[in-house]
């Protein structure tokens, strides 16, 4: 429309709306419009196949934009009136139709405000990968609003996700772009506008098709490329440094799989951008690969990086004592040679003559150093392990003694004890035992009535707090024991095994006094009486039983293995080359060699259970 037509049909004092209604019916004279008018639509000349054109929704100043829009390569769609409210309902419908294209460009607000939620809810539109582009508005009169700056704050707020197009910024000092209203446009303002929505066409479509340099007067120069480098100079982290044209936003991210995860947008001041703590370095993912995106208004540009980080084989430092009293506790302090954290790894304690138990710690984020506790209640070598999944592996036996550097050991049983106490306070001592001897001629465990060890071994654990008890009893034993429901149950089948076990853990419970004590039982060997085979089979039973209870808390001295295997009885053995009579003459008790042997078993299993040393 000429210049002189606009000024001779429209004042200054008219409202936008009618204005529209005006600027149309004279640039389309076959039209007639009342009120707001018709929505007006054009049809891009040209679009990537495959893809829809970009989508321009304007109000009445978009008006006599649409030819050259359509020519540059968008479908516009522009009503006089128009709110925002209007655009996202029109967007709204066309992805219920399947219609709507990568980037959509809006040119409202001169008509109502804007609203923060109004451009969250174009965003949710648009989800996820599409891009919202803004055009400021002028408001009436052509000065710059609340709703311009609206849009420049959402532009920040949401980088990558829309585009800012300062129309306000543009026209700014250009009269002559504008009929008197300041808003609605002349054929210069028309050219003007028409030149700035085209500089986002390069972003258009997915993937954005690499932008040539056009001839046109609208054009903007090629984009000079953009460069990533990573370090790892900093332990712990890996850095960036990105170098592009001054000024330009890069999205820095990381690729993982399929997925890109952003990490943090930077800005090129005086072309680069310096990154030092970008990612930290990980044990299950070393390779990594970081992408650098440039950011609208810049052309798009995406550069990556691959950068390999240290095994974690090395990565823990430990540091574990050699010696604790008894009763005390270790220190374990574990420390990230990484210095960042966020390090899980597993403390393995196995207790003298123990199982291995493990528990998972974590150095939580950003902690360098942590100090575990473990208690050690009874003296031996305890072996402490500090491993990660990734090869590291640090193992130390540490000893915890008495203030006076002894060992309690109490022997307690029925005659086949005697002579056996002997000897194990022989061969103990010079490995720092002290033995005290409680043997009990024709006592048992069911014999209650004759000796009550129940009693007595509550006496023993509170006067002599044994660190250790070995006992070796069960040939006298044989009378009833109270059965699953109290009543009394006879020798020797399953449910007599069964109570004898109660009776054999109660008594080991008492000498294991908490966590302070560690128990080892003998069973017993075959003997050659056809009616105590019964007895022992039951009581040996019962043993199992209740040992297994106790796992790696009680040991069992398999003396019927060891002197009678597959617990058949037997008169005579070798070992180590000598040769000696098992039992004494009557068949049950062992004699003075086969005492002199088990006592060396003990020692042994002390030995090989880190007992003792």
């Amino acid at each position: 429309m000429p210049g002189d037509d606009g000024d001779r049909m429209i004042s200054a004092a008219s409202r936008a709306g009618v204005l529209a209604v005006m600027v149309v019916m004279f640039a389309f004279p076959s039209i007639s419009r009342a009120g707001c008018g018709g929505v007006e639509t054009a049809q891009a000349a040209t679009h990537l196949p495959g893809q829809l054109a970009p989508l321009a929704i304007g109000d009445s100043t978009m008006l006599l934009s649409l030819p050259g829009l359509a020519a540059d390569g968008y479908d516009a769609n522009a009503h006089g009136c128009r709110q925002f409210s209007e655009a996202l309902a029109l967007l709204s419908q066309l992805r219920a139709r399947g219609a709507l294209p990568h980037m959509v460009t809006i040119a409202l607000g001169a008509n109502g405000d804007i609203t923060a939620s109004d451009i969250d809810q174009a965003l949710q539109i648009l989800c996820c990968n599409r891009l919202l582009v803004l055009v400021t508005p002028r408001q009436l009169g052509g000065s710059s609003g609340e709703n311009a700056a609206l849009e420049h704050a959402e532009a920040r707020r949401h980088p990558g996700q829309i585009l800012l197009l300062d129309w306000v910024s543009a026209s700014a000092g250009h009269g002559d772009w504008f009929q008197p209203d300041g808003l609605h446009l002349t054929l210069p303002g028309v050219h003007a506008f028409t030149d700035l929505l085209a500089r986002a066409l390069p972003y258009a479509y997915l993937p954005c098709p690499p932008v040539k340099r056009s001839e046109r007067a609208h054009a903007l120069d090629a984009t000079p490329a953009i460069s990533i480098d990573t370090t790892l100079a900093h332990v712990g982290y890996i850095g960036v440094s990105i170098a592009g044209p001054p000024g330009v936003q890069v999205q820095l991210s990381e690729q993982v799989g399929g997925s890109t995860v952003p990490i943090e947008v930077v800005q090129l001041i005086n072309g680069t951008a310096e990154v030092p703590h970008a990612l930290p370095w990980l044990c299950d993912r070393r390779t990594r690969e970081l992408v650098a995106s440039a950011l609208p208004p810049a052309l798009p540009e995406q550069v990556t990086a691959t950068v390999l980080t240290p095994t974690c084989t090395r990565r823990p430092a430990t540091s574990i004592g050699r010696r604790v009293q008894v009763g005390h506790s270790a220190k374990v302090a574990v420390r990230d040679r990484w210095g960042i954290g966020g390090m899980p790894f597993d403390v393995c304690v196995t207790a003298p003559g123990a199982r291995r138990a493990c528990r998972r710690k974590q150095l939580p984020a950003g902690t360098r150093r942590l100090v575990i506790r473990v208690p050690m209640p009874r003296p031996g070598g305890w072996r402490i392990t500090v491993r990660t999944a990734y090869g590291y592996n640090a193992t130390r036996l540490v000893w915890a003694s008495h203030r006076n550097g002894r060992i309690r050991l109490l022997a307690a049983g029925d005659s086949e004890m005697q002579i056996l106490d002997t000897f194990l306070g022989q061969d103990l001592q010079p490995y720092g035992v002290d033995v005290t001897s409680d043997a009990r001629i024709s006592t048992g465990l069911t014999n209650s009535f004759f000796f009550n060890w129940q009693t007595h071994a509550r006496e023993d654990a509170a006067g002599l707090r044994p660190d250790v008890t070995v006992i070796f009893m069960g040939a006298n034993d044989g009378f009833s024991v109270a059965g699953p429901h109290g009543h009394p149950v006879g020798c020797c089948g399953p449910a007599w095994s069964a109570g004898y076990a109660n009776l054999v853990a109660q008594m080991m419970t008492t000498f294991l006094r908490g966590t302070r004590g560690r128990v080892y039982w003998f069973l017993l060997p075959a003997p050659r009486p056809a009616n105590f085979q019964q007895v022992f089979d039951g009581v040996n039973s019962g043993i199992r039983q209740a040992a297994a209870r106790f796992p790696g808390r009680v040991g069992l001295i398999d003396a019927n293995a060891f002197y009678t295997p597959h617990n058949r009885y037997r008169d005579y053995m070798t070992y180590h080359g000598q040769g000696f009579v098992i039992h004494e003459p009557d068949g049950v008790h062992l004699s003075t060699a086969s005492d002199r042997i088990a006592a060396t078993l003990v020692l042994h299993r002390l030995l090989s259970d880190h007992v003792i040393r």
